[in-house]
């Protein structure tokens, strides 16, 4: 087995964060994987903004874990929250999405998210997509213009503790077919 797919079966969704602190090094290095991913038109519909100051992660936790959401609110265990962002993409991949039904900056955002978590599970660190936040309380806390929409949240640190077993899967038959009729 490769090396890439042995780091995509050590990936895993962290909910239990040590207190460790992040070294800058390493959110950057998950950062620039995330900033090489490919993208429709290479529009690069995508903003991260990282959070590791505990009073500003606080207040962003306040406001993406309260009430219904609650559930969320294990993000604030984890020493960084990035928050990742779709922007408005560019016109021609805006009319072909249109005509296809597709959304090109959720695709393009999430390839680069993917990029930024597998870069992070190399790194030796946890993270976990979440997208049941409170987006609107979000974007206004952060004042996010028109355009801007918070999409994720990804919590990034160290896990508490290493879990081996590996999640249950579809097998290889049950999700692809070779030149079906």
């Amino acid at each position: 087995m490769g090396m890439f797919l042995e780091l995509v079966k050590k990936r895993r969704s962290v909910r239990d964060f040590s207190p460790r602190a992040v070294e800058r090094e390493k959110i950057e290095l998950c950062l620039e994987a995330a900033r090489l991913a490919p993208s429709a038109c290479n529009g690069q519909p995508w903003r991260f903004l990282v959070f590791d100051q505990p009073e500003k992660k606080a207040d962003l936790v306040r406001a993406a874990a309260s009430g219904l959401y609650r559930t969320s609110g294990f993000i604030s265990r984890a020493p960084v929250i990035i928050v990742a962002l779709s922007l408005r993409g560019k016109i021609l991949p805006g009319l072909a999405g249109r005509f296809q039904g597709k959304h090109y900056p959720l695709i393009d955002l999430g390839i680069a998210v993917e990029h930024l978590v597998l870069q992070a599970a190399e790194a030796g660190l946890g993270t976990c997509w979440v997208g049941w936040f409170n987006g609107p309380a979000v974007k206004k806390l952060l004042g996010l213009p028109k355009g801007e929409t918070p999409i994720a949240l990804i919590p990034l640190g160290y896990p508490a503790e290493e879990k081996s077993a590996s999640p249950s899967r579809k097998g290889l038959e049950e999700i692809a077919a070779f030149n079906p009729d």
